[in-house]
Order: C-alpha cells, then structure tokens, then sequence
C-alpha cells in the first residue's frame, strides 16, 4: 500500500514489467532494491527465487535447472496471423514454448476485469515441448538478425515434425539464445 502524508487514504499498486534479458532483470531489480531499502526502510521490499515454483508450473521435474528464460515472439511462414508474444525457456533435458500472460499488463482484456485474479498475477500454459535430443538444427535467418528458427523432430511416429519461428528483441538476445540451445543439446 501506498500513501502520501497529507491524505489518509492508501492505494495499492501493481507494476508488471516486462523484460527479455536476464542481466537487465536482475540489475533493475537490484537497483529498486537498493533505492527502496536506503529511502523506504520499513517498506518490506523482498525479492525471491521463484525458479522452483515456475519448473512446477511447467510440470516440469523439480531436477531439471533452468539454463535460459526469454520473452520474444513466435511468427508463422505461412497464413496471415499476426505474432504472438511467447516465453521461450531452455531446461537442461527440454525446451518449452509458453503463452505467459499477464493480469494488468492490458493484453487480456475481459479477464482483467475478473475478481478472481489478482493484478500482476501470471499465467502459464504450454504452448509446445521437446527434449533437447529432438532439436535438430538451431539457426538464425538470414533477412533479419533478430529471427531463429528450431527444427523439431517428432514426439513419435504419429507426429509430425515441426518448426519454431522466433523473433528476440534484438541480435544479441538472438545470438544468446541459438549459442545456449546449442550448447545444451551437445553435453
């Protein structure tokens, strides 16, 4: 809760802040941290490793570690849809695409509005997986810097084989995330 000395009444707020870089997370949390315990003491501003709770949220074993997180976009070669926001996370067995939403981030519209869920509240389902060891090629396209594109051989053989378009935000997020998949899909 939030208030100011001169009314007696008090708000609550919720920031969602989205990001794609881990390093940048990490230091914009470290710096309101820092602001918030040296001119707010006793506001209680804590922040927490969640990685245990997310890899539940997952389903995911509680052994596998999270070895890359990212938000960008998921894009198709054909039909016309538009790009759809994704979290990309990279476990040392799995890749997982997520459709993680966000309450009050002004991307869900009538579920806002819910009393059920809270603001800044999130919300993950899986929009696809694989095992590392049906990733068969990581590359990035040509045209544009920011794309990669993961080729993924079918679960089974009643399956077919498929790819992911992904756009980072940027080429070194791109270059970070082909060079981490790589990585982990040879140890």
């Amino acid at each position: 809760f939030v208030s100011n000395g001169v009314s007696s009444s008090s708000f609550e707020y919720t920031y969602v802040v989205l990001t794609s870089n881990k390093a940048k997370t990490v230091s914009l949390l470290q710096k309101l941290q820092s602001y918030t315990s040296e001119n707010q003491p006793d506001t209680g501003f804590v922040i927490e490793n969640d990685d245990k709770l997310f890899l539940d949220g997952l389903g995911a074993h509680s052994s596998e570690v999270v070895m890359h997180y990212q938000i960008l976009h998921q894009v198709w070669k054909t039909g016309n849809r538009e790009a759809a926001r994704r979290s990309f996370v990279l476990t040392d067995s799995k890749i997982y695409l997520l459709d993680e939403t966000y309450s009050g981030d002004g991307t869900n519209g009538a579920e806002e509005k819910s009393n059920r869920i809270k603001l800044g509240d999130v919300s993950l389902s899986i929009i696809d997986e694989a095992k590392l060891t049906k990733v068969t090629e990581v590359r990035a396209a040509n045209e544009d810097p920011r794309m990669i594109t993961l080729v993924i051989l079918p679960a089974n053989k009643l399956k077919r084989g498929h790819r992911w378009r992904l756009v980072c935000n940027d080429g070194e997020s791109a270059e970070r995330l082909i060079d981490d998949v790589r990585n982990a899909c040879h140890r």
